[in-house]
């Protein structure tokens, strides 16, 4: 019982995620304009990624990350840009297509 729910739960968030947000979460992580709450919800989003890496070094070359739970890879393209070996997971395989997009 508690695996069919689980099941059920999972598929839910990957159909909301790829389809329902898609285009909210591609627009809100790309430099498109917004207006209103999500521009704030976007400042928000760039300074926690920034304060995060403030905790990194620089150069990553050689380095492997995992970005678990990616979205549109906002993390995981700076990652890469550092040098780093990326692996990036997320629910939805359209968001993932996204942050493939995104890599340098």
């Amino acid at each position: 019982m508690q695996e069919h729910s689980y099941l059920e739960k999972r598929s839910q968030l990957q159909q909301y995620f790829d389809r329902t947000a898609f285009d909210a979460w591609a627009k809100l992580t790309s430099t498109a304009p917004v207006s209103g709450i999500r521009k704030t919800v976007r400042a928000g989003r760039d300074e926690m990624r920034n304060v995060l890496l403030s905790y990194l070094p620089a150069d990553l070359h050689g380095q492997r990350v995992l970005d678990a739970g990616c979205g549109t890879g906002a993390l995981a393209v700076e990652l890469a840009k550092r040098g780093a070996q990326v692996m990036a997971t997320d629910i939805s395989p359209t968001l993932i297509d996204l942050a493939r997009e995104r890599l340098p």
